[in-house]
């Protein structure tokens, strides 16, 4: 009776699915175990402890103790089991800072593999010829100035004409006392930025006034109050004490920059296209969307299970 029922439950479906489920369990474990202990073995090499001791020494300024070079290492283990574990757990899926630092890494190595371009000197020549703008020594300006506002004055025509009676009045305290004298810092209107400037290149007043304004100071006197110029502020009574041109650079001279300039560029170039080739192993999909309606105003959807 006993073999009976016993041979009726080994033939059952059931006993057959749980034999299976055991025996999948099983060689799972067993293939599991092979490499996890792989994954869970630890190999601090020669070339990691001496990096270790490197670093230490770029930092404290002398190589570490014996019991200090342990201290390293035990802590370069501590932090590969961290992160190993952290990996095992998917901590590192969908971090923003964890897929930055690796990018950043990633990009590193790219730029170890490209290394730094030997330029010749033809090729350097040319690379200053291009860019000679970049060298050479540009023009500057030294001004102090009146600041007149529209807004304050009521219209532009009330301001210019502002402007031009505080002109006539810089104009009676003399020129030979202009560097001196501080009638001009009482005139006109309170300014955000500053009134003297000195030495400042084209495109510095540029910034800060506008391309009118510098166009404006070219074709002003200098030693004297002259005006009134245009801004993006509004109207200005100018004094230039100081213009002078722009000097192109000697080759020579600026030979190291140009070198670095050159060489950095070419690195660049080089990055670049690594990072082209790497695109180009991936098929990159990208799904269209209303900017206007799912960034700004909220998605069709949103809108449409919102209350009236």
């Amino acid at each position: 009776m006993p073999d009976s029922r016993l041979r009726r439950f080994v033939r059952d479906p059931l006993f057959v699915f749980l034999l299976i489920g055991i025996a999948v369990f099983a060689l799972d474990r067993m293939a599991g175990g092979v490499f996890d202990a792989e994954s869970r073995t630890i190999v601090v090499n020669r070339a990691q402890v001496i990096r270790l001791a490197d670093l230490w020494s770029a930092q404290i300024g002398r190589l570490p103790t014996v019991a200090e070079l342990d201290s390293l290492i035990d802590d370069h283990v501590r932090e590969e089991i961290l992160v190993r574990e952290a990996a095992r757990m998917g901590l590192d899926q969908d971090d923003t800072i964890v897929r930055r630092r690796l990018a950043q890494k990633m990009s590193f190595v790219i730029e170890d593999t490209v290394g730094t371009a030997a330029v010749s000197d033809a090729e350097l020549q040319q690379y200053f010829e291009d860019n000679t703008e970049r060298y050479g020594e540009p023009g500057r300006f030294t001004l102090r100035h009146v600041y007149v506002s529209p807004d304050r004055r009521g219209s532009d025509e009330e301001a210019a004409r502002a402007a031009s009676g505080i002109l006539e009045q810089l104009h009676a305290e003399g020129n030979e006392a202009a560097p001196e004298n501080t009638l001009w810092r009482r005139l006109g209107d309170p300014f955000m930025l500053r009134r003297e400037y000195g030495r400042r290149t084209a495109e510095d007043l540029a910034e800060l006034f506008g391309g009118a304004f510098v166009d404006a100071l070219d074709t002003l006197p200098l030693g004297e109050w002259a005006g009134p110029v245009e801004s993006a502020y509004g109207y200005h009574l100018v004094r230039l004490s100081v213009r002078t041109e722009a000097q192109p650079a000697v080759f020579e001279d600026v030979r190291r920059r140009v070198l670095e300039d050159a060489q950095r560029d070419a690195r660049d170039a080089a990055n670049q296209a690594a990072h082209e080739r790497l695109r180009e192993r991936y098929r990159v999909e990208i799904d269209e969307i209303d900017f206007i309606s799912e960034l700004e105003g909220g998605t069709a959807a949103d809108a449409a299970g919102e209350e009236p």
